[in-house]
């Protein structure tokens, strides 16, 4: 990359968007398509390692688990390693993680083992989750910023549909098959690693680090002069990031909402994406045709993410937000009541949708809400908090329908639901399409 098309994407307030922005977008997208893929493809996998393992229902409830487990401690310590290291880093070498542990995880032959490499796996994703969207949003035009981020956020619904595909032609097909489809979901992250090696650094972590407009290929050459200075932070914003989101406002209570928000909604959408196949099977559905299904719900997620995206940047990201999470509880509400199979299938579509727009609004919000220097440190905590409801969501839909059927699943879903919605209508402020927050 040389210096004059790096400098396309280190003035993101003074340039239009340009091709080099798209290639770093989409480069940042296949990461979360990787991402989707890996979590959604335990959902496939369960029903055949409980049958294959003899698990029991808890035990079928840690490996459900596992990857928000291993999420948890990956983004929790990547957003304070992006801030004090740089964001490119973290992401590549937890991608590596990632692709080394899915690999693995092909040739274990007792739950143990592969809890623990799924672990590992929730650790890589969660890591790169955590710092691709601060990432980009320090390059993008702030007035497609909310868009753009939705968007990069929707390629989680391709990583989705793609391993319900997996599931229905790969996993379904042989004993074996959910061995082939883990090296399949690991080893074309070798590709992506060769692709993202000539990424730049972001811009604004590299002026907030004193390394000024350095970036890609030329970072090397433009070292930190002697005596240069990062950029003054009043004397009452002094503490490390952690310090800092705890006791200054007005970032404590930013943190408050984002954390209470978030994890009321991966409570639900990891609680119903983690053990969909399995909850149609509660049904009498053969193995085959409940994959079939789950891949006609997953791929709701589709438009869901990407109208959530353009709607981030027409009406704002907290009330696309609103707006998700209302059409998802309603649609919890739809699969308690619905006396068919096909107006089931069509209230769990509604639910898949409304998730994912909820999550394309929530993305976008975040970046907004803090300035660089702290920005990758408030994701990662987030997210790594929300993992807790997370964990909650995957381990306990499985017993709570065994004990009770889909019923007190889905009406806890939509009661979690139901307090995010009213946290974002009565606590959360608004962000927009202004330059990225730094101190107030």
């Amino acid at each position: 990359m040389t210096t004059a098309a790096a400098a396309t994407l280190t003035e993101p307030d003074a340039r239009p968007l340009s091709r080099l922005h798209l290639r770093l977008l989409l480069i940042a997208g296949l990461g979360y398509l990787f991402d989707g893929m890996d979590g959604s493809a335990l959902a496939f996998f369960l029903p055949v390692l409980r049958a294959e393992w003899h698990l029991t229902a808890w035990q079928s409830g840690w490996i459900a688990s596992s990857t928000s487990q291993g999420y948890l401690i990956g983004s929790l310590a990547a957003g304070f390693l992006a801030d004090r290291f740089g964001r490119r880093r973290i992401m590549m070498t937890a991608l590596t993680i990632y692709c080394v542990a899915s690999c693995l995880s092909a040739l274990q032959h007792d739950w143990k083992p592969y809890f623990v490499l799924r672990v590992i796996c929730g650790i890589g994703t969660g890591a790169e989750a955590v710092v691709i969207i601060p990432y980009i949003a320090e390059f993008l035009p702030p007035r497609k910023r909310g868009a753009l981020c939705g968007a990069v956020v929707g390629f989680y619904a391709f990583g989705y549909t793609a391993a319900a595909a997996l599931g229905l032609f790969v996993v379904s097909a042989s004993p074996s098959g959910w061995r082939i489809a883990s090296v399949i979901t690991g080893l074309p992250v070798l590709l992506l690693l060769w692709w993202r090696r000539a990424l730049p650094e972001s811009p604004l972590w590299l002026a907030r680090a004193g390394h000024g407009n350095r970036s890609g290929r030329n970072r090397a050459a433009q070292r930190k002069p002697a005596g240069a200075q990062a950029p003054a932070i009043p004397a009452r914003f002094q503490g490390g990031p952690l310090t800092s989101l705890l006791t200054e406002t007005p970032w404590r209570g930013r943190l408050l909402t984002a954390v209470s928000v978030w994890t009321c909604l991966f409570f639900s959408f990891y609680g119903f994406f983690a053990w969909l196949p399995s909850l149609l099977m509660t049904h009498g559905l053969a193995l085959s045709k409940s994959f079939g299904l789950a891949f006609l719900i997953f791929s709701a997620q589709i438009p869901g993410y990407f109208i959530a995206a353009w709607l981030n940047g027409v009406i704002g990201r907290r009330q696309v937000m609103i707006g998700a999470l209302s059409f998802a509880a309603l649609s919890a509400t739809g699969l308690i009541a619905a006396p068919t199979l096909p107006l089931m299938i069509a209230s769990a579509m509604g639910l898949s949708a409304g998730l994912n727009g909820a999550v394309a609004g929530l993305y976008a919000y975040m970046p907004e809400l803090f300035p660089t220097r702290i920005r990758a440190s408030a994701m990662g905590l987030s997210s790594g908090i929300s993992r807790i409801g997370a964990i909650a969501g995957s381990m306990g839909a499985g017993p709570l329908a065994a004990w009770g059927g889909t019923t007190p699943v889905f009406t806890t879903m939509g009661a979690a639901l139901l307090l995010a919605l009213l946290i974002l209508v009565f606590i959360a402020g608004n962000t927009g399409d202004g330059p990225l927050p730094e101190e107030v």
